[in-house]
């Protein structure tokens, strides 16, 4: 039987900055539909991954490099997790499944509402990465909300990680909610459909672009409490 830390070493080895392990029964709560079972009805564990952002693209004054960033960083988490499966089914004989954050098989067309196959941010808190902030992003005590998710769902059963148990956002904050030019965001959940219609844009020649990471950048948290209290 593989044990939990080896997975973890290997998920690091291929890159990960951050990996953790959920079992699945801390996803008892999950909406119908998106609980692991649903996807991989043999699911024991869950392994939660995360790759660090760069800093840099958030004081650029182009949404140019932000934009490329989040598209490479999400690229590689995807190719990580396909290569952590490819050792661990090579090496073990488990059954490994990976879980892109997009395409979407869910989508409120009239609302812009998305939902992964699996929600990575909970996925994320219930295998100890991070806390969810009043932005609604994942947000771990080292790297802040600067990290990319991905997921892996295995049959065999591995030993869970305690869950992230220290505050971030101070009761009184309200930094995002204030940044966020469409109101998409009230501290507990965000409006898709306002946040879409203004984040999601094109460059003249057509390709796609993010214009807006305010409820991100501005956290005081954003870079991880380490670099708040500099």
């Amino acid at each position: 039987m593989i044990a939990s830390q080896t997975v973890k070493d290997l998920a690091r080895q291929l890159g990960a900055d951050l990996c953790g392990v959920a079992p699945a029964s801390r996803f008892d709560q999950a909406p119908k539909g998106f609980h692991p079972r649903d996807l991989f009805p043999q699911v024991r564990s869950v392994l939660a991954v995360a790759k660090r952002f760069p800093e840099g693209p958030f004081h650029a004054r182009s949404p140019i490099p932000y934009s490329v960033a989040n598209d490479m960083i999400l690229a590689e988490v995807g190719r990580l997790v396909c290569a952590l499966c490819v050792r661990l089914e090579g090496a073990d004989h488990l059954c490994a499944v990976p879980v892109p954050s997009e395409p979407y098989e869910y989508w409120d067309a009239p609302n812009r509402e998305g939902r992964g196959l699996l929600s990575l941010k909970h996925a994320g808190w219930l295998a100890g990465l991070g806390v969810i902030s009043k932005n609604t992003l994942l947000t771990n005590r080292e790297f802040g909300n600067r990290i990319c998710l991905g997921a892996i769902l295995l049959d065999v059963e591995l030993e869970g990680d305690a869950m992230a148990d220290y505050p971030l956002c101070a009761e009184d904050c309200r930094r995002c909610v204030d940044a966020c030019p469409a109101r998409a965001i009230d501290g507990l959940t965000v409006n898709q459909k306002r946040c879409r219609s203004h984040a999601q844009s094109r460059t003249a020649k057509g390709e796609p672009i993010c214009v807006c990471n305010n409820c991100r950048a501005v956290c005081p948290n954003g870079r991880g409490t380490l670099a708040a209290s500099v």
